[in-house]
């Protein structure tokens, strides 16, 4: 069994409970405007350039058996074959290959390395991208880890069929799972996809008893007038009762510009007052609404 992962980011306190390890898978079903892992798009390993560590030493274009880079060295003159000889060639990184190929066995014996510091709380987050894309690796890692003893989290954005989160289940001990609107046009408007499917999936969890945090990504002029719609619907599940805001920012320009993508990302910030704002509208719904900035 093998997957592709981006990154594995160690210590991490944003996702779950304690110290954790978590795990960007790559690919996903949805675009969301607001993305700041741009990276997580594609299932395919995808060679990045980030122009600002560039010395111009001109060894990607000597390396590049296709001679598909230009003089310059920030155009392509030649179809690219992602072979990544310029990302191996590259002494500063600027040329980078985004996905490792892993089988899930040698992950896990990777992120066993991080044991000692789970047992004093924390654990494993699989997360993307959409972990749930890569659905027999995710199901498969989650199993190795929770037969070692390890804590996992799924960070999910609930667009999986309902047969995914049946098989990782047993596995799992939080869903942090995303909600960013609830109006279907204007979710569709924002991610590129509906969320008939997202908002049926927390349903069913929310009947089986999962241990559900959700993730509210707030973006002020894009999803923010979705608040009281989030709290209704929240304030009407059995289970599911604590909600994370999530402020904004726009960091993860230079991504885009990397990947050559036009960069989506709003001109908006989000400060802490404004989070607040939302957290009062969500308690008002008797839910346990937290800032995460």
């Amino acid at each position: 069994m093998r997957g592709i992962i981006t990154n594995i980011k160690r210590m991490s306190i944003h996702d779950g409970d304690g110290f954790r390890t978590t795990v960007f898978f790559k690919g996903c079903p949805l675009r969301c405007v607001w993305c700041h892992n741009p990276d997580t798009y594609s299932l395919k390993k995808e060679s990045a350039f980030f122009r600002a560590s560039c010395i111009s030493c001109g060894a990607c274009r000597i390396a590049c058996p296709e001679g598909a880079i230009g003089e310059d060295l920030l155009k392509s003159v030649g179809k690219c074959r992602s072979c990544m000889r310029c990302a191996e060639a590259c002494p500063t990184l600027a040329r980078a290959v985004i996905g490792e190929e892993w089988s899930a066995d040698d992950l896990c014996r990777e992120l066993l390395a991080d044991k000692p510091f789970f047992d004093y709380g924390g654990g494993v987050t699989l997360s993307g991208g959409e972990c749930l894309f890569q659905a027999d690796f995710a199901v498969e890692l989650a199993r190795l880890l929770s037969e070692s003893g390890v804590s996992v989290n799924v960070d999910t954005s609930g667009f999986a069929d309902f047969s995914v989160f049946e098989r990782i289940i047993p596995y799992t001990d939080v869903f942090l799972y995303d909600i960013k609107a609830i109006d279907p046009v204007l979710h569709k408007k924002f991610t590129g996809q509906d969320n008939k499917r997202i908002i049926e999936n927390l349903c069913r969890l929310d009947e089986l008893g999962c241990k559900i945090e959700i993730r509210y990504p707030y973006v002020l002029g894009y999803n923010d007038g979705e608040c009281r719609a989030i709290g209704e619907l929240l304030s009407g599940l059995r289970n599911t009762k604590r909600i994370k805001v999530l402020p904004y920012h726009s960091l993860a320009g230079s991504k885009y510009d990397a990947l050559g993508l036009t960069n989506t990302l709003p001109d908006v910030s989000v400060t802490k007052e404004d989070v607040d704002v939302a957290v009062e509208i969500l308690r008002g719904f008797g839910l346990d609404a937290i800032n995460g900035a």
